[in-house]
């Protein structure tokens, strides 16, 4: 299946065509988890990610056509 991945701030630099927005090959039982190992982005690294709009987490099914944004959380106070 193919996904549109979408990286913004810092996390740019984990794309691995060096731009911001680029098409994905995964498997179709890939999660969101999946596409985070798949572009290095590790664990820990602080991301917020949403699928087709949505709030997502590692576990997140995703499905051929997704829109994926991750980017970092917003700080304020």
């Amino acid at each position: 299946m193919i996904i549109d991945v979408q990286l913004f701030g810092y996390l740019a630099k984990y794309s691995p065509v060096e731009k911001e927005n680029f098409k994905l090959e995964l498997d179709p039982d890939a999660t969101v988890g999946l596409l985070c190992d798949k572009i290095k982005i590790a664990p820990e690294v602080e991301k917020m990610i949403l699928v087709n709009g949505h709030q997502a987490n590692p576990s997140t099914r995703l499905a051929d056509g997704d829109e994926v944004f991750i980017f970092a959380p917003a700080a304020g106070g």
